[in-house]
């Protein structure tokens, strides 16, 4: 019994890996498929750093729980803030992929954000560099979901309340993972995590900006 519930807590462990990093993907083809994109290539280079910037904290650093229960819970936290958010406006696809990356990957990058400017390691210069890149990965994360933002949720006051407590939870255990500076993960699975889903992220961006122009001309 105890090597079935054992087994159970590591495939849900997997499973919440692989939800946060095929987010990046869904929320990208998600954002161009809807709305295009206006400098794809610039997307493409900001955006292929950024995300395998992501995918490596990620795999890195993010524990397997140890009770069915708690992992249970950590693979349903974010979505349901996403549920919550999206409940008077109707849970589709799109909108599920786009709203949970607003939630964990906004959350990552400000808890790296976070933890340079709040460390006194490693140098002064590393640190600026970190904090220019969280930067610059917030801002074009705001860039590629601004058209979502205008159009599904400007006007919806409560969502936005909902997704701003998610990002908010999800900043103080992402902070406190960091924080520990354990590296739980450094072998050639690791590398192939994020070499796969970074490719699977390029091939959303693609796709997504294809059938946009597909879907406009028509």
């Amino acid at each position: 019994m105890t090597s079935f519930w054992s087994r159970i807590t590591t495939t849900l462990g997997y499973a919440h890996l692989v939800y946060l990093g095929l987010l990046p993907a869904l929320a990208t083809f998600s954002l161009l498929f809807l709305y295009g994109h206006v400098a794809p290539l610039l997307l493409f280079l900001g955006g292929t750093v950024a995300v395998g910037v992501y995918l490596a904290v990620i795999i890195t650093y993010t524990p397997l729980s140890t009770s069915p229960g708690w992992a249970l819970l950590i693979l349903l936290d974010g979505p349901a803030w996403v549920v919550l958010s999206l409940r008077s406006t109707g849970v589709t696809p799109f909108a599920f992929a786009i709203e949970g990356f607003l939630v964990d990957g906004t959350a990552i990058w400000l808890a790296i954000l976070i933890l340079a400017v709040r460390s006194s390691i490693p140098t002064h210069h590393e640190r600026m560099a970190s904090i220019g890149f969280m930067v610059a990965a917030l801002a074009a994360t705001a860039w590629l979901v601004w058209p979502y933002y205008r159009d599904a949720l400007l006007a919806q006051w409560v969502s936005q309340l909902f997704l701003a407590l998610g990002i908010l939870e999800a900043i103080v255990v992402r902070y406190k993972v960091l924080k520990r500076d354990e590296v739980l993960r450094n072998d050639n699975a690791t590398l192939w995590y994020v070499i796969v889903l970074l490719l699977v992220w390029v091939l959303s961006l693609i796709l997504g900006n294809v059938l946009h122009e597909l879907k406009v001309r028509h």
